[in-house]
């Protein structure tokens, strides 16, 4: 009868592990048709949203029409912001004007907006249950 328990408990326990993973579909719209899209998840606050090595997962796509999706598998469930850079000429970076703005197009989630300087992740963090929750980002160019 122990076995039996002990059997049922590993079994129950499993099954609650694998079922508490979430995964987020990021919907990125208002694209021009051009270049690749860089979609960056963190985890935490640390070099968002500026810093895209430190990014927890990076997404990327050729830009191929004017809505992509972006899909991140298997999180643990928890608080995650969204960082999307459009690289219109391909060059690999974010190019900007003489004072540091931006000249490609931009997006974070809960659209969140910078005061003198870029969104923090506070303003645009998700709290991602288990499961699927998606989420649509447009994209600002100045």
């Amino acid at each position: 009868m122990r076995l039996i328990t002990v059997l049922a408990l590993i079994f129950a326990f499993t099954m609650t592990a694998a079922q508490a993973t979430a995964t987020l579909t990021v919907k990125v719209w208002g694209l021009k048709k051009q270049g690749k899209v860089f979609v960056y998840l963190y985890n935490q606050d640390d070099g968002f949203p500026t810093k895209p090595e430190k990014a927890f997962k990076t997404i990327t796509l050729p830009v191929t029409a004017d809505t992509l999706y972006a899909k991140f598998e298997g999180l643990t469930p928890g608080d995650y912001a969204v960082a999307v850079m459009h690289d219109e000429n391909d060059n690999g970076q974010i190019d900007t004007n003489w004072i540091g703005i931006p000249k490609e197009g931009l997006g974070v989630s809960n659209n969140a907006k910078g005061v003198m300087g870029p969104p923090k992740f506070k303003d645009a963090k998700l709290a991602i249950p288990a499961g699927e929750k998606s989420i649509s980002i447009p994209i600002k160019y100045r």
